[in-house]
């Protein structure tokens, strides 16, 4: 009897290991932590644009990619050039991975340029992934600009609009004043892209900083009525469509000059990318990579891609931190050859 009891209790300790140990690996410690929660994707530029776009995508491929079927919000926070928000996703975010970032095109360069307002370390953020890089432009108002072409602007003052310094709205113009002899006027404290439109249209400023595509989006009407003028595109080559747009580093022969221009240019290496805060646990911040890796290859999102006129260029994580690091550790001298230009006080 003993021997009976015995071989019963050592079957059921059997078929409780077995069921814990299935159990065990059933269970998703990610899922089970996003499950319920809700992921805030941070927009550092104002409502309608690209970066409030392709945040909205985002948003879209975690919700459904991510383990755990989180709800996915976006939240404009907005100032400095991208550098309040991205301050805030360093500092007072949760690290646990609910917390991302419609990335500034231009954050990497103004941590190195040591921009006032930035206290963050973009080597400790999770690059998730990249949308597609961008190339941005010097854009004009036809009808007010006394030029439009980069020719005139040598000639003629042309006034342009910039949230801050930290943007490259800013620190684009003030170079080429610089090293190509400009004669660009930036004024300062915008808002976003929609208050610098309706700024254009009513004669205060002739025009802005852009991303060359993000026109045809915000903007389709001026495009079509031929109502802006291209004056300089930064990238690392030309931009299919704008083959007559110049590159800021066609404009110099200096080599130290065409690094400084590239450092500024590195916004469209980054172009509409996805970040994390720092410190978040491995497990989720591969969850993280893989579901934008999953969702950027999603028909349904490459379709709402398409019906928000968005591009896709992606690059995984792993490919966007090496070109942060690569921003990061631009040499010194070009730094201080670049800092010296925007330093000086706001033209």
């Amino acid at each position: 009897m003993q021997s009976t009891d015995h071989r019963r209790l050592t079957f059921a300790i059997a078929v409780i290991a077995t069921l814990a140990g299935q159990s065990t690996a059933r269970a998703d410690p990610v899922a089970d932590f996003y499950k319920g929660k809700t992921i805030t994707i941070l927009v550092p530029i104002g409502p309608g644009g690209t970066y409030d776009l392709y945040g909205r995508l985002g948003a879209e491929i975690m919700q459904k990619h991510l383990p755990g079927k989180p709800i996915a919000i976006t939240q404009l926070m907005t100032g400095g050039g991208g550098a309040v928000s991205t301050n805030y996703i360093a500092n007072r975010s949760p690290k646990d991975g609910t917390s991302l970032i419609s990335l500034h095109g231009s954050a990497p360069q103004n941590q190195v340029l040591g921009v006032t307002g930035v206290s963050y370390d973009l080597a400790q953020f999770l690059m998730i992934g990249q949308f597609s890089p961008l190339n941005s432009s010097l854009t004009v108002w036809r009808a007010t600009s006394p030029a439009v072409t980069l020719e005139d602007a040598k000639k003629k003052e042309v006034v342009l609009g910039s949230t801050g310094q930290g943007s490259y709205q800013y620190q684009l113009p003030i170079l080429l004043n610089q090293f190509v002899g400009t004669k660009f006027k930036v004024v300062l404290g915008y808002r976003g892209i929609p208050e610098e439109n309706l700024a254009m249209e009513r004669g205060e400023i002739h025009g802005r900083g852009g991303t060359l595509v993000s026109w045809a989006v915000t903007e389709a009407n001026w495009v079509k009525e031929n109502k802006i003028a291209h004056l300089v595109q930064v990238g690392a080559r030309r931009a299919p469509g704008f083959d007559d747009v110049p590159l800021a580093t066609e404009l110099v022969s200096s080599p130290e000059h065409k690094i400084a221009f590239d450092l500024v240019s590195a916004g469209s290496l980054m172009g509409r990318s996805l970040a994390g805060s720092p410190g978040i646990p491995p497990d989720r911040a591969k969850a993280l990579r893989d579901a934008f890796d999953k969702g950027i290859k999603d028909p349904e999102i490459i379709a709402k891609a398409a019906e928000w006129k968005l591009d896709l260029e992606p690059f995984p994580g792993a490919e966007l931190e090496a070109i942060v690091k690569r921003i990061l550790t631009t040499p010194k001298p070009v730094v201080d050859m670049v800092k010296n230009a925007i330093e000086a006080k706001p033209q």
